[in-house]
């Protein structure tokens, strides 16, 4: 404890506690009304404020909502008379930590400082172990500093300005359609965006989806439907996963490309099409034209602008941003308040390779924040470790020179990157590993396993 801000106009009992505390090497500062303690609070930055609940401008409550207006720090301590309850109870509501009465316990004071030093020793305990987490967030971003997602953003901002044609090139979960509504509404904000994912539709039912009907177009069309083409207007269609769009829509689809134009299904009359076409795969289209599967024409005509987004192995800088922004979603989303995650954690996260890439990041964390009840982010490294321990265990089975690697070399080489990947905490080790601490140690010296001391 190095500083505690005195608020009480009783002025005697101020300058008693002054004298008391700065016998014990601790410096004290005293304000007698609500205005000149909130300029030495905000000024002195104290570790404790003992604050009396009645004041001559305002009441102790009063000025600790304001102080937490300002954002100011410290644990605040009421002081009250016995007919304040109410008051301090308020105040206990606002983050006061606790209550005093008058006259004064000394030794009660004393066990409090205590009580809150060690608070203190603690929370520092946890601030150099684990990050804290930005608080700031707006709903869908594209999040990164990578060149990378960099290079995505810039390419966003040059197709925006022009109605070209766009496909999205990127693995799962890298977050294609992310990037077609920001294309979307940079360009045309008030605009409809129809999206449509050509794999999770049935190829029979996926033209409909797409042009609509007429009434008595087929059996069951009881009625006229409109289409995604028709729906989307000035604004954008987005065919999620064009790769998986059916040949013979293939060849229709070319024709509203080219035409401007389509008809419903069942219907005569030309309708035009106004929207721009936004594309995305994780399919290499190039090759499925190779082998037949997709139309060479309309590759073509799809590939006018490309858009390719890096895996996110690949732009490892990104994770910590991403996870910072997913905490900040799922605060809201799960009404938590989580603010801090251990920094072996966060390094797990970084040093893991993500082959769902950004979805696969966001359902993690997801979990761990459904577990989570405290400020600090419960995470279980097993979540990772499994995935990483399989693709280490098929590394492990590399043939080299023709010949299958021993056992042996295979448990040395295992637990090497065990240990490497927990930096060495023999604990988190041997939960992975699923061996005792004593089996750990012999084996690390069996192996004769460098451990970094």
């Amino acid at each position: 404890m190095e500083k505690i801000l005195v608020i009480d106009d009783d002025s005697a009992l101020a300058q008693t506690l002054k004298l008391y505390f700065q016998s014990k090497g601790i410096d004290v500062i005293v304000s007698s009304t609500a205005e000149e303690a909130l300029s030495a609070w905000q000024n002195t930055q104290p570790d404790l404020v003992l604050l009396d609940v009645q004041l001559p401008d305002l009441n102790g409550p009063q000025l600790l909502a304001k102080a937490k207006e300002m954002k100011l720090e410290g644990e605040v301590v009421m002081i009250t008379a016995f007919q304040d309850t109410e008051a301090t109870l308020h105040a206990l509501s606002l983050g006061a930590i606790d209550y005093l009465y008058k006259p004064l316990d000394l030794d009660d004071l004393d066990l409090l400082v205590k009580k809150i030093d060690l608070r203190k020793k603690e929370k520092e305990k946890i601030d150099k172990l684990t990050y804290a987490i930005s608080e700031t967030y707006k709903p869908k971003q594209i999040i990164g500093r990578s060149k990378g997602i960099l290079n995505v953003v810039k390419a966003i901002v040059q197709v925006s300005k022009s109605p070209a044609t766009v496909l999205i090139e990127g693995e799962t979960g890298t977050g294609k359609e992310l990037v077609a509504q920001t294309i979307h509404y940079q360009a045309t904000p008030n605009e409809p965006f129809m999206g449509i994912n050509c794999a999770s539709i049935l190829a029979n039912l996926l033209e409909s989806e797409l042009f609509g009907y007429e009434k008595g177009a087929f059996t069951g069309a009881t009625q006229r439907r409109i289409g995604k083409l028709e729906y989307a207007g000035h604004g954008t269609l987005f065919l999620d996963e064009i790769s998986e769009l059916p040949l013979e829509l293939q060849a229709k689809f070319l024709r509203v490309l080219q035409e401007r134009e389509f008809q419903r299904v069942g219907g005569v009359k030309n309708i035009p099409f106004r929207a721009r076409v936004i594309a995305a795969t994780n399919k290499n289209l190039e090759k499925l034209v190779e082998t037949g599967e997709f139309r060479e024409d309309l590759y073509f005509r799809l590939k006018v602008f490309v858009i390719k987004i890096p895996p996110l192995r690949e732009r490892r800088e990104d994770i910590v941003p991403l996870v910072e922004y997913f905490i900040n979603q799922l605060n809201l989303e799960l009404h938590k308040k989580v603010k801090r995650i251990p920094r072996t954690y966060l390094d797990a996260l970084v040093e893991y390779d993500w082959p769902g890439n950004v979805r696969e990041l966001q359902n993690v964390l997801r979990r761990a924040m459904i577990l989570t009840e405290s400020e600090v982010l419960d995470f279980d490294l097993r979540w990772l470790s499994r995935k990483n321990s399989e693709k280490t265990a098929t590394s492990s089975f590399d043939i080299e020179d023709g010949t299958p690697k021993k056992l042996v070399d295979v448990e040395k080489e295992h637990i090497t990157n065990v240990l490497r990947y927990t930096k060495g905490n023999y604990g988190e080790a041997c939960r992975i590993l699923g061996i005792s601490r004593p089996t750990l140690r012999k084996k690390i010296r069996d192996y004769n396993i460098p451990v970094k001391s």
